[in-house]
């Protein structure tokens, strides 16, 4: 019995931290960012050395960022990747400009040291397998991460979900809660309309030009019902971008590099604003 008391109360604590704990619960909703596609597992490596550390939350493998010195104010990055993990290079090295710019940086590993780039090329790799179970264990591990990040800095944190690609539902989830200040994503993936019809935080979107997943129909979609709801959101769409590009730029191309590094500082600065 008292096992029995312990888990219920563990589900009690989790659903009322996180309300929408049940991930991916819009799949009834008209779909306006498309699951994963060629563009989604494309891009280049870039180069450098993390400065970040390999830690556990959770029981979840989770990259950790920190900044110089102790902010003025608790903030935090909840990082949300693309299919490549937290563990990936670019978004290493992403991540810790975060931490460079003040925020307690943290990227969950919701795929449990699989990443899709550990799979390419492998014979029988099925994709929609490892995505669907990608996802289920997204959906299960987020909750508890989340619950124990919170424990970690407390409620007084101030707390911003960036989402890439595979990560962005999870961070417009989290925008539909009072956990966080704000949500942002870029390139998205796994979007539906409720993702925007629910949401109650201020939203920054980060968009390519050209994105097979997340195609400009639905990109007006989404504004259109983030106006019409009068939400706080800001728009920005890179000209001669594509899906992936807020990641996995090309380094050669200074059009590709400006725009990465105008979306890693328009996610600063988003969650700054609503900090204070």
């Amino acid at each position: 019995m008292a096992t029995l008391s312990v888990f219920f109360l563990s589900a009690y604590l989790l659903l009322s931290l996180f309300p929408s704990a049940a991930f991916g619960d819009s799949v009834a909703s008209p779909i306006l960012a498309g699951s994963i596609g060629k563009d989604c597992v494309e891009g280049a490596v870039h180069s450098g050395h993390a400065l970040g550390k390999n830690i556990s939350i959770a029981d979840v493998p989770t990259y950790f960022a920190e900044p110089a010195s102790e902010p003025a104010v608790k903030k935090v990055i909840l990082f949300l990747s693309d299919v490549y993990s937290p563990f990936y290079i670019n978004n290493q090295l992403l991540q810790d400009e975060f931490a460079s710019n003040g925020f307690y940086v943290l990227g969950i590993d919701y795929f449990f040291g699989d990443p899709i780039q550990d799979n390419q090329g492998r014979p029988g790799f099925n994709q929609t397998a490892w995505f669907n179970k990608s996802r289920k264990q997204a959906e299960e591990s987020l909750p508890k991460w989340l619950a124990a990040v919170r424990q970690i800095y407390g409620a007084d944190a101030k707390y911003g979900a960036v989402g890439y690609c595979f990560g962005a539902p999870y961070a417009l989830e989290l925008g539909a809660t009072e956990n966080v200040i704000a949500s942002a994503f870029a390139h998205p993936s796994g979007l539906t309309e409720d993702h925007f019809n629910k949401l109650k935080k201020p939203l920054l979107l980060s968009c390519a030009e050209t994105d097979s997943s997340f195609p400009t129909a639905s990109l007006r979609r989404a504004s259109d019902i983030l106006a019409q709801r009068k939400a706080t959101y800001h728009l920005q769409i890179f000209s001669g971008t594509t899906h992936g590009f807020a990641t996995r730029a090309d380094p050669t191309i200074p059009n590709a590099v400006w725009a990465k590094e105008q979306s890693a500082k328009s996610v600063v600065e988003w969650f700054n604003r609503f900090s204070t």
